[in-house]
């Protein structure tokens, strides 16, 4: 029997960073001329430790009249040009570097916005968030600064190491006794980056969560105490941090430190063999000290490629973090079905569903036949199942077994912006963008006319507080419209589905927000719109349902009654049973 053979991982470090440079492919022009750049940037290094054998020998012990007034143009020009590739180099690399970060974050982006909603469900948003800032920025230091220093010092390195075995082979291999101690040490760093790199990031994440929950729940937090709480759990994550990043900064300096002592060892051998008298007849002293001087600046860029490890793996976790998140499957949209206008038939097919595989079913063998126009309302505890089933319409979820049928052809075989533009939702979670509230109302629509805005909002009752405000409907509204009651948040998001006047109005508790009087106000504009229209409304206040053409009562993802509200109560079943309980304990509703 064969053995089965593993897939390779495709977030393994090497894997990460083939991935990112496939990014940079498109811009190859500008990084070849980055990378001649750093070619001459090299090459100015290993010309300037070659001329110090001239310099010496020449110069200083033979005194050459030539060589004295050639030597200053000369280190002049090398700088000049060092100066010049060395600006080239960094500037062209950099460029590389943003533009492959600005793609990759746009994607991650567009991927947000089209992954499943139960992908959502699963995510903290703030895990999300530093996907798009912390975990960015770290590949743009890894695609640009590491990939600058990996090149440029790579080749002066493998240059002065030339120049080594160009001025003395056998001194080279000496020098390269130490050269296995000095792989050690940046493998061994480079594994212990990569496993706090990925704490840090972690800890990141922890930290973004923790400030989002205490600003979006600042009043909860306040009214019940909960300062000291959420400070104690604040401090534990960010003392976490903090030990990670000082355990980092520890591995990066004894990393170098080890590095300083490798090269002590290695120049004090080298100074024993080169005094040796075989060794002093050989060698000139601007030769030996060529050398010397090429060893030691052979030091700088291998401690620069070492302490680049650092950030190279945060780049290489944050990269392979990315691709994964790249890597989920988005809403599945195979549908090739067009669709103008809907009538707004539905029909629910022994619908099954479960938001966890193997988990208890939120839906389990739901049937149901919706007419076109018809207003259906749907009742029961909470967990019923209610919002679920809701959620399959616009295919927030698709079912585990059964069908939908809209107009009699299964939703799936729609294109899912035809599904969608069929339907409009006011939810009971307030929704307000960070805009105006004109662009609020008409909200994904382009180039909206003015008139029919207005006419939304006054339908929703909300021209009369968006009349007071100084610019009206070019108001700007803030963060989840703060400096707004709930009840005039709720009534622009009726003015939103007003405006879109779609054939299929899905309501969830969309007058919870509403007080009395706005709330009459609102059940007739309600009431005028749901006329020609297929209308779903959840509701726990069953005053608000009455007039609907049915009602649907469910328990634990089951249908177990239908009919309407004096039908339902004449029955005497659940429903009766919740009205007389409802209507009992609220007064205010009898």
């Amino acid at each position: 029997m064969s053995t089965p053979v593993s897939e390779p991982n495709p977030y393994r470090p090497a894997a990460v960073y083939r991935r990112l440079l496939r990014y940079g492919l498109p811009h190859w022009r500008l990084f070849l001329l980055a990378v001649l750049g750093m070619v001459a940037f090299a090459a100015t290094d290993v010309t300037f430790v070659r001329l110090i054998q001239p310099l010496i020998d020449q110069v200083f012990v033979q005194r050459e009249p030539g060589v004295i007034r050639l030597m200053p143009l000369l280190i002049l020009a090398i700088f000049i040009v060092r100066g010049a590739a060395g600006f080239g180099a960094s500037y062209g690399i950099a460029a590389v570097g943003q533009r492959i970060v600005s793609k990759l974050r746009c994607e991650v982006f567009e991927h947000l916005l089209f992954v499943p909603i139960a992908h959502h469900d699963k995510s903290r948003n703030a895990d999300l968030q530093t996907k798009l800032t912390y975990h960015a920025g770290q590949v743009a230091e890894s695609a640009s600064g590491v990939l600058t220093s990996v090149i440029k010092d790579g080749l002066s390195a493998i240059g002065l190491l030339g120049l080594m075995f160009y001025t003395s082979w056998k001194l080279t291999l000496c020098a390269l006794v130490i050269a296995p101690l000095v792989s050690t040490s940046i493998t061994w760093v480079n594994r212990r980056f990569r496993k706090l790199s990925a704490r840090v990031q972690n800890s990141i994440s922890g930290i973004t969560h923790s400030t989002d929950e205490a600003i979006t729940g600042r009043r909860i937090l306040k009214l019940y105490g909960g300062e000291r709480v959420v400070l104690a759990a604040f401090r534990t994550m960010d003392d976490y941090l903090r030990r990670q990043n000082l355990k980092m900064t520890a591995a990066g300096a004894a990393s170098n430190s080890a590095l300083e002592l490798i090269a002590a060892v290695g120049v004090s051998l080298l100074i024993f063999i080169a005094t040796s008298p075989a060794m002093l007849s050989s060698i000139s002293a601007g030769t030996f000290t060529s050398f010397i001087t090429a060893m030691l600046s052979l030091r700088a860029p291998l401690a620069s490629m070492t302490s680049i490890s650092e950030r190279l793996q945060r780049g290489l976790v944050a990269g392979a973090d990315l691709f994964a998140f790249l890597d989920t499957p988005v809403e599945k949209d195979s549908g090739t079905r067009p669709l103008s206008r809907a009538s707004g038939a539905l029909q629910f097919d022994n619908l099954r569903f479960a938001y966890d595989a193997g988990g208890r079913p939120a839906l389990n063998g739901v049937t149901l036949s919706i007419a076109p126009g018809r207003s259906v309302a749907f009742v029961g505890k909470s967990g019923s199942g209610k919002s679920t089933l809701l959620s399959m319409i616009p295919r927030f979820y698709d079912p585990d077994a059964g069908t939908i049928q809209l107009d009699g052809a299964d939703l799936r075989d729609y294109r899912l912006s035809d599904l969608r533009r069929q339907i409009a939702l006011v939810d009971q979670n307030i929704v307000l963008f960070n805009a105006t509230i004109a662009e609020n109302i008409a909200y994904g629509t382009e180039n909206p006319s003015r008139e029919q805005i207005e006419a939304a909002a006054r339908r929703a009752y909300a021209w009369e507080f968006i009349s007071q405000l100084p610019l009206g409907l070019d108001t700007l509204l803030g963060q989840d419209g703060a400096n707004l009651s709930g009840g005039q948040k709720q009534r622009l998001t009726i003015a939103r589905a007003l405006f879109k006047d779609a054939p299929i109005l899905i309501l969830d508790e969309a007058t919870s927000a509403l007080d009395t009087e706005s709330e009459r106000y609102i059940q007739q504009a309600l009431s005028e719109l749901m006329k020609g229209r297929t209308t779903l409304v959840i509701a726990h206040r069953l005053s608000t349902i009455q007039n609907a053409d049915q009602i649907v009562v469910m328990h634990e993802g089951r249908i177990v009654e239908t009919g309407t509200h004096a039908e339902l109560l004449a029955s005497n079943g659940s429903y009766a049973a919740l009205h007389r309980l409802q209507f009992h304990e609220d007064p205010v509703a009898a």
